[in-house]
């Protein structure tokens, strides 16, 4: 089948106004760009959500080009979603912010006390109840102290009562700093857990000051949080608990206590246990005469381009493993009081730039240990964007989500947001998560449609991949920028000419055999052992696609003089494939958006070079590295579609039903996407039984007529808006 090469289509006119009969009806990106700005980042203040939410949900009824049958009446969605609307009207929103947090920070509103009075009431409540909201995040514990929020504590508790009597499920929210002007007084032992940096002072979140980080390698500080979370399980009966602020500051704010100190050394020893082991990583007889990189200045590690210096390297991975033990720590802890609640991290995804090292989040860390990651970020929603043309999107992060079995909690009062996240994201079987459509109050006919199937098509999935990516650690951890410039070019091909991949960590390395094709690009430290792994694929008929400086380096990045993956070459059954260069397509206007982009709000510091997602410009070879990787797929593509670059898709299966389900996202919103021609070879034995359509677009399942061929199935994918589903059946 042919697959198309059209380039993404120029930027179109923002607004455009319908029918004057119909006043309230704005086109989506600009009802979308307002009601976004209600909540768009999950975890931040959201102290505007009282006065304007109301005012804004009248707009969400209204899709720019509603969807009609023959009697140009609105779809059963559109229907739902106006009279969720309405009901909504006069409710005062729940939020994860104490009143005191917000009188304390500044930058609120006049009357919040006032909000705060009603918002916990049974009256707005039940309110809430018949509107149909099924789910609420409630203030619990922010880090004042425990006797401090005594109040919000048995508050929480009184209002969860009333939720679950009205059928709906309890979030609590828990803050990940230390409030000292409070808790320091109630508890002041409290102080000895904070970090401190090598000159031994506080570390603060972001300009708040009065905010200080405990230290991820302190007992005492987790075991207060644990008496806090076990009121929150056995005696408020939470059905989620959501933890924030789950970070480390950069460098040169990283924590060098004295536990952080010897936690280092005795990490050190684990992996390196012998005088030889550790004399030939570090010239050195003795992990304990080793001293973590001291700065001379703040502004020093900006200037770092690569880690060469040994001891930084594992300091990287030390503080990463930290924050990965605290984390899992809490985790263990909630599920051992009850199994069923639901744990959310709020860790965020995966960038184009190195959040290891500045931020010591190394997802892999957290698999089955995460049942929901939340996205709160800034500059990383779903566009075309405006100034580059770049198709900027949350994939990748969805994909890693997949892989460690989480949910992503993402803002979906956008129809393109909530569309991705139908396309992408992995249900969590946690009877505590309310489901993702269900976290968010706003109705739109793309949520009430998303709501409607939840547990008939959007749970129990598990991803079709014909290739997956590898990010190797010392390559991601060890560059600052560089490795991350080809990385993710290759994903943002494979994401726009719809190759279906995933992306594979170290700890994956076994899995490897499930795909036909392994992409390194510019990976270019790759360990001994990894390397006879790879080389082992190869030879039993896998293809390895390598691109760049890949494999130039071994673990511990130093420079091979042979490198064991080149040349380009057939080896056993399979195939070695070089591309020397992956070339980028950047813009000047691409590199002046990136101010507005803020993956992790509460760093004190954002200098680190990065590729903003206004560069994810699709590289000016892009058709020859598609061309390159479906020709070292030794099986073909698993699916095929005659659609345009602006268009998305996931491919996935659904053991239970037997079904395999095509999802199809359309990024241009001003123009429909024409009828998609689909060939998708068979996941499950037997026949093809059906293949039907579903989309917010009509009110009911459409039955598609197909052609099936031996090992695959041909469709066509009526014209769609923004996102439709196609259902295999066998």
């Amino acid at each position: 089948m042919h697959r198309c090469r059209e380039r993404a289509a120029t930027f179109r006119e923002m607004f455009h106004f319908r029918n004057p009969a119909q006043p309230y009806c704005v086109s989506i990106p600009a009802w979308a760009t307002v009601a976004s700005s209600v909540n768009t980042h999950i975890f931040r203040p959201c102290v505007l959500v009282f006065k304007i939410v109301p005012a804004l949900l009248l707009f969400s009824f209204n899709h720019p080009a509603r969807a009609q049958d023959a009697s140009n009446q609105p779809t059963r969605w559109e229907t739902r979603a106006q009279q969720k609307t309405e009901l909504n009207q006069g409710i005062t929103w729940l939020t994860h912010e104490p009143l005191d947090f917000l009188l304390r920070r500044g930058d609120h509103f006049d009357d919040e006390p006032d909000s705060y009075q009603k918002m916990c009431t049974p009256e707005n409540l039940k309110r809430m109840a018949d509107a149909g909201i099924r789910y609420g995040r409630i203030y619990f514990y922010k880090g004042f102290g425990k006797e401090y929020e005594k109040a919000n504590m048995e508050q929480a508790k009184t209002t969860a009562a009333i939720m679950h009597g009205l059928g709906m499920k309890v979030d609590l929210y828990v803050g990940g700093t230390m409030f000292t002007e409070t808790l320091y007084h109630e508890l002041p032992e409290a102080k000895n857990w904070e970090q401190r940096d090598q000159h031994n002072q506080w570390v603060p979140y972001g300009s708040q000051t009065f905010r200080h980080y405990a230290c991820p390698n302190e007992p005492a500080y987790r075991d207060y949080l644990k008496t806090i979370l076990k009121y929150a399980v056995e005696e408020v009966h939470a059905d989620q608990i959501s933890f924030d602020n789950i970070m480390l500051q950069p460098e040169p704010e990283s924590c060098r206590c004295p536990r952080c100190l010897a936690a280092f050394h005795d990490f050190l020893r684990q992996r390196y246990p012998t005088p030889e082991s550790v004399r030939r990583r570090f010239g050195l007889p003795d992990v304990d005469w080793i001293v973590p990189t001291e700065w001379d200045s703040p502004t020093q590690p900006d200037g770092i381009g690569a880690l060469n210096e040994p001891v930084l390297q594992e300091w990287v991975r030390f503080r990463c493993e930290s924050l990965g033990h605290y984390a899992n720590d809490l985790y263990d802890y909630v599920k051992s009081l009850n199994p069923n609640v639901s744990v959310l991290y709020n860790i965020k995804g995966v960038y184009s730039y190195n959040r290891y090292w500045a931020n010591a989040v190394y997802h892999p860390l957290y698999a089955n240990r995460i049942d929901v990651m939340s996205f709160d970020t800034g500059g990383y929603d779903a566009r075309i964007d405006a100034h580059t043309g770049a198709l900027v999107s949350q994939i990748r992060s969805y994909k890693v989500a997949r892989r460690l079995k989480a949910s992503c909690e993402a803002p979906l009062q956008d129809d393109l947001l909530c569309a991705l996240d139908m396309a992408f994201d992995y249900e969590t079987p946690v009877t505590g998560s309310p489901g993702v459509p269900f976290t968010t109050h706003v109705s739109t006919p793309m949520l009430e449609f998303y709501r409607e199937y939840l547990d008939r098509y959007f749970r129990g999935t598990e991803s079709v991949a014909d290739v997956a990516v590898l990010h190797t650690w010392p390559s991601m951890a060890y560059s600052i920028n560089d490795t991350y410039v080809p990385t993710t070019l290759m994903e943002q091909v494979l994401i726009q000419h719809k190759v279906p991949f995933d992306i594979l960590f170290d700890e994956d390395m076994e899995q490897i055999s499930r795909y036909q094709e392994i992409i390194l690009p510019g990976q270019e430290c790759v360990g001994d052992a990894q390397v006879q792994q790879l080389l082992k694929f190869v030879r039993a008929g896998g293809t390895l696609l390598l691109t760049g400086n890949t494999a130039q380096y071994n673990q511990w990045r130093e420079r091979r003089r042979v490198n064991p993956l080149l040349p380009a070459r057939t080896e056993g059954k399979g195939r070695i494939v070089y591309l020397p260069e992956i070339i980028r397509a950047d813009s000047p206007a691409g590199k002046a958006a990136a101010v507005e982009e803020n993956a992790e709000p509460g760093a004190t510091a954002q200098r680190i070079t990065r590729m903003s997602p206004a560069q994810w410009l699709l590289p000016k070879n892009h058709e020859a590295i598609d061309q390159a990787v479906v020709a070292g797929l030794p099986q073909g593509l698993s699916l095929e579609m005659d659609a345009p670059l602006t268009t998305v898709m996931d491919l996935l299966t659904r053991p239970a039903s037997r079904e395999t389900i095509v999802h199809l996202v359309n990024f241009d919103r001003h123009n429909p996407l024409a009828p998609v021609s689909v060939t998708v070879r068979k996941e499950f034995s037997g026949p093809v039984k059906s293949v039907s359509c579903l989309s917010p677009d009509r009110n009911q399942t459409l039955p598609l007529e197909f052609k099936e061929e031996a090992d695959h199935v041909t469709f066509t994918i009526p014209a769609t808006k923004i996102y439709a589903m196609a259902v295999i059946a066998q």
